[in-house]
């Protein structure tokens, strides 16, 4: 994936798929420009890219009966917590980031989500730019 498609996605991630328990939100910062935004992101996005958490093992305990199916089992659920202990730290250092930039992190009211998420990709990049960029925001900021 080219590093302008990988932008898009999290443009459009913000949006489109928040994490799991929080509410779709946007950045904001008023007037800012299209190539300003994009550099800002290109370089939070920099930071994430090397983000790695700790990898668990399972110790099977040989002499419990059903040993191979418990830590079949136990190892398929610890990926589970890898993948959202990542997601976690992601969104932690983007949103620490944006915010070191100037941006406000805003929740998106739910018709204007509905209405985004209806859109095609280039429309929707154009739609969340302009929620970015535009001079009175909507939706209550979300505090860190």
């Amino acid at each position: 994936m080219s590093r302008k498609a990988l932008i898009g996605f999290v443009l459009s991630a913000c949006a489109a798929v928040p994490a799991v328990a929080e509410k779709p939100y946007y950045f904001h910062k008023a007037g800012v420009s299209r190539e300003t935004y994009m550099a800002d992101v290109d370089r939070c996005l920099g930071l994430v890219t090397g983000v790695k958490v700790e990898h668990y093992t399972v110790q099977p305990n040989y002499n419990a009966p059903h040993w191979v199916e418990s830590a079949a089992i136990a190892s398929f659920f610890v990926g589970f917590l890898e993948r959202a202990e990542q997601r976690r730290l992601v969104s932690r250092i983007e949103r620490t980031c944006m915010a070191d930039k100037g941006y406000q992190r805003r929740e998106i009211e739910k018709s204007i989500y509905q209405e985004i998420r209806k859109l095609d990709d280039k429309a929707r990049l154009d739609r969340l730019f302009s929620l970015v960029s535009d001079q009175e925001p909507t939706g209550k900021v979300l505090v860190e």
